[in-house]
């Protein structure tokens, strides 16, 4: 065994890894089983005006990550970098290192978001204040034919 690996094992403070952020037109759960419905590459309004859609976060840990809390949000700012929305903050607890902790938000953008025509919307997901992962997606003032 090499001494240096056991050494670097004894001193892990637990690792969380944001494995997967997917939008999503919205979801459903049956049986404990997610369903994520109507994956976005971009947002478009709503007939109506506005728009809504789900943000998923699969969060995964090593084996030391499983005796403590972590705390999670899901994050959407502008590509100024301002912050237009947040979820609320999540208790994430890793069970097991092959039990991983999924997060489902809910996001509703109102009609003047699509005002001023094609921007990008960048989603994160952060974990204690840091952020694993971030996607941009196309937000589009009308459809395309």
């Amino acid at each position: 065994m090499n001494d240096d690996f056991a050494s670097d094992e004894l001193f892990c403070e637990g690792v969380v890894e944001c494995t997967a952020l997917v939008l999503a037109e919205g979801c459903t759960e049956l049986d404990g089983r997610l369903t994520l419905f109507g994956i976005l590459d971009e947002i478009r309004p709503a007939k109506e005006g506005g728009t809504s859609f789900v943000a998923y976060a699969k969060f995964e840990g090593c084996g030391h990550a499983t005796d403590r809390q972590w705390n999670a949000r899901i994050v959407i700012s502008d590509d100024g970098g301002e912050v237009l929305m947040e979820s609320p903050e999540y208790d994430v607890w890793i069970e097991a290192a092959d039990e991983p902790f999924t997060v489902v938000a809910s996001f509703d953008l109102d009609e003047n978001y699509f005002d001023g025509g094609d921007r990008m919307l960048w989603v994160e997901a952060v974990l204690d204040e840091e952020t694993l992962s971030q996607t941009a997606i196309r937000l589009r003032d009308r459809y395309n034919v």
